[in-house]
């Protein structure tokens, strides 16, 4: 048996064939073959797997440097504990991509409800329909982490989309690890996408394929389940497609979700003017939601001859994180999540081959735990979660905002026009974070805190912004809008005015007390004398009468 199939960003390799196109009208891009000098790239959002799967951790990575094989006994991927290899044993190194179901009775990972604002204001509470079929799995109630669930179906009778149906959906996402026989939570990822349902006999159940692959070698591989693997559908079922769509303008998202108390420190992602609220269930479990405007997000395609590339930039093409898209050995490109550090290196050193303009334009609301966690001890608090930071740049740094010890940096980069070449890019930014990770990076007391924003290209030019800073419930917010690309670093100060001290009154100059005056009569045969003093004495030959 032979498979087509779709890797997803958590598999990324440019060795299977993949399509992960966002947009509606799914843009298939020119590729050129593996071995050619020409070669392409695009820097866009990747869309998340459709379905929950199993990586076996030392294994796949061994199968991918080509010093093992899968076999019908041992694959990378599962679609269930257990089997092939992908053991809760203390032998086995997992890692776990769980999506998690709505809730139900009981306290667990799970999607508590989904609100559509419209442009009008007009709030609409959605309606769980159902989820997209295929292979799900059960975990251990004693390992503390999700099974593996679907992508949900919301209806939000009328807020429709642009595209003009009511529907969404939603894919949260757990990932964990099970190590040495304990399991440990790894990162958290949720989307909410605008979409309408394609029915045609020829999609497929998506999750995890097995048989011969690629050369007739058996292989377990990620299946899309998408008819010409153009991406346009965020999840599929046999028979039917989530096909994505544009958000309708001035849409305002809120996502409330029951999650461990686990999901600490900071999320990224493609949201605007978040709101946040974060409320303790019990000593597991917390209610998080986030209310959010949904962003326009520009996207590149660039092609490039390898040969007049350095090597350096080749070399990071080669390995850095990607998902491969286009026809495998034909037509293929690769795709690089805009949070990493390469897609700011592949937008400024190919900026001027596509006249510094973006090729298209899409709308999101997403969000995610970063890669790499902050080495500061104030904005890596294990105990709880810190802040988001959130922006529509084309590529963005896809963790905390470093720390200089006296501003919060964070650097962006993008196009100077939008896919019309006359329109400027306009940027956003959105800094939340909770009040007391500010105070502990300054030092600050609880009285109001201020700050200052500045937006600086990489050749010291101020760009013109317009900020935004509020403090409420705990959480305090920042915002830059309005400015400009191509590479600007956006630089937060927090300021808070000291405490008026007030002077101390002059000591008074102890004076020694009087000594009291004594008097005393001195007598001598029939003579009498009075003498005063502290110490009075009679005259010589007197005596005290």
């Amino acid at each position: 048996m032979t498979f087509r199939r779709l890797f997803r960003p958590a598999i990324a390799s440019l060795s299977i064939l993949a399509l992960v196109v966002p947009p509606a009208q799914a843009t298939l891009f020119p590729g050129f073959p593996i071995g050619s000098d020409r070669q392409a790239l695009s820097v866009e959002e990747l869309v998340r797997a459709p379905f929950s799967f199993i990586n076996n951790g030392p294994f796949s990575e061994a199968v991918a440097a080509g010093t093992a094989e899968e076999t019908p006994e041992k694959t990378r991927f599962c679609d269930e504990f257990n089997s092939r290899g992908c053991n809760l044993d203390a032998t086995t190194n997992l890692r776990v991509t769980s999506i998690i179901p709505t809730c139900g009775t009981e306290i667990a990972n799970c999607i508590e409800k989904l609100e559509i604002t419209k442009a009008d204001g007009t709030v609409v509470e959605a309606k769980f329909v159902r989820y997209f079929k295929g292979k799900t799995f059960d975990t251990p109630a004693e390992l503390g982490m999700p099974g593996g669930s679907r992508v949900s179906l919301w209806q939000a009778v009328g807020a429709n989309n642009a595209g003009g149906t009511d529907l969404y959906a939603v894919n949260a996402q757990v990932d964990w690890r099970y190590q040495n026989a304990d399991a440990s939570f790894i990162s958290f990822s949720a989307a909410v996408y605008a979409v309408r349902e394609k029915f045609d006999p020829r999609f497929k159940d998506s999750g995890i394929w097995v048989g011969k692959a690629f050369a007739g070698k058996y292989a377990s591989v990620t299946e899309s389940g998408e008819i010409d693997y153009d991406g346009s559908c965020v999840a599929t079922e046999l028979g039917a497609c989530a096909e994505r769509l544009e958000f309708a303008p001035g849409t305002r998202v809120k996502l409330t979700m029951k999650l461990s108390n686990k999901v600490t420190g900071w999320l990224h992602g493609r949201i605007a003017k978040p709101d946040i609220s974060v409320t303790p269930i019990d000593s597991r479990f917390n209610t998080l939601s986030v209310a959010a405007d949904v962003v326009d997000v520009p996207m590149m395609y660039a092609a490039f001859n390898q040969s007049e590339m350095t090597a350096e930039f080749l070399d990071r093409y080669k390995n850095s994180q990607n998902s491969g898209r286009g026809i495998f050995g034909v037509s293929a490109w690769r795709q690089f999540p805009p949070s990493t550090d390469f897609a700011s290196t592949v937008v400024t050193t190919l900026a001027e081959s596509i006249k510094n303009t973006a090729t298209e334009v899409h709308t999101y609301w997403n969000l995610a735990s970063p890669a790499t966690p902050s080495m500061n001890k104030c904005l890596n608090d294990s105990s709880k979660l810190v802040g988001f930071v959130t922006t529509n740049a084309m590529a963005y740094s896809g963790t905390a905002p470093t720390w200089d010890g006296e501003t919060l940096q964070y650097k962006v980069a993008g196009l100077h026009y939008l896919p019309d070449g006359k329109t400027l890019a306009s940027g956003s930014y959105d800094l939340a974070m909770r009040s007391d990770t500010a105070r502990c990076l300054y030092g600050f007391t609880n009285a109001p805190i201020s700050a200052s924003i500045s937006v600086t290209s990489a050749d010291g030019e101020q760009k013109v912004a317009t900020t935004v800073l509020n403090e409420k419930n705990g959480w305090l917010y920042l915002a830059a809008y309005g400015f400009s690309f191509s590479a600007p670093t956006i630089k937060i100060k927090l300021t808070q005015e000291k405490p008026a001290q007030v002077a101390p009154s002059p000591s008074p100059t102890p004076t020694a007390a009087k000594a009291a005056v004594r008097t005393i009569k001195c007598v001598k045969g029939k003579t009498v004398k009075t003498v005063k003093g502290v110490k009075p004495k009679c005259p010589a030959g007197y005596k005290v009468k």
